[in-house]
């Protein structure tokens, strides 16, 4: 009777942490969703600023009656270069984060599978142990 005790306790323990392992899991990938989403609006945010900027150099070089051409354009491709290197530097923290969170969402549920596995072992053997505890008093009674 203890033994089986034993062998619940042992598989409800595992069980207990294989779900934990798999509420990891669901936190990372629930984590990636929010990441993608900031990074759409940090996209959006530096674009939008980009053609603010451009906006604003046009007007500024339309009042003081300077054509679309030399110093004024050179001042807008450098202004559409930066935006492109924060747009791509929020593209890549995404991504990493993403690889990140995906990572640690697949070793949660290999530590989850892990720790199922653990506890099915562990009742087996705290069954066999009984058994054979057991089977041993059963043959000293017999001698």
């Amino acid at each position: 009777m203890a033994v089986s005790f034993r062998a619940a306790g042992v598989q409800a323990q595992a069980n207990a942490q294989a779900d934990a392992e798999e509420r990891r899991a669901k936190f990372a990938e629930r984590q990636q969703e929010v990441n993608q989403t900031q990074a759409s609006f940090d996209r959006k945010r530096t674009q939008q600023q980009l053609m603010r900027i451009l906006g604003n150099n046009r007007a500024a070089g339309a009042e003081r009656g300077l054509s679309q051409a030399g110093s004024l354009v050179d001042v807008m491709d450098d202004n559409a270069f930066e935006a492109a290197q924060d747009l791509e530097a929020i593209r890549f923290k995404a991504e990493g984060e993403r690889d990140n969170l995906t990572y640690e969402a697949q070793a949660a549920r290999a530590r989850a599978s892990s720790a199922r596995l653990a506890g099915s072992i562990g009742a087996f053997g705290a069954i066999l142990g009984g058994v054979t505890s057991a089977a041993t008093r059963l043959g000293k009674a017999y001698y």
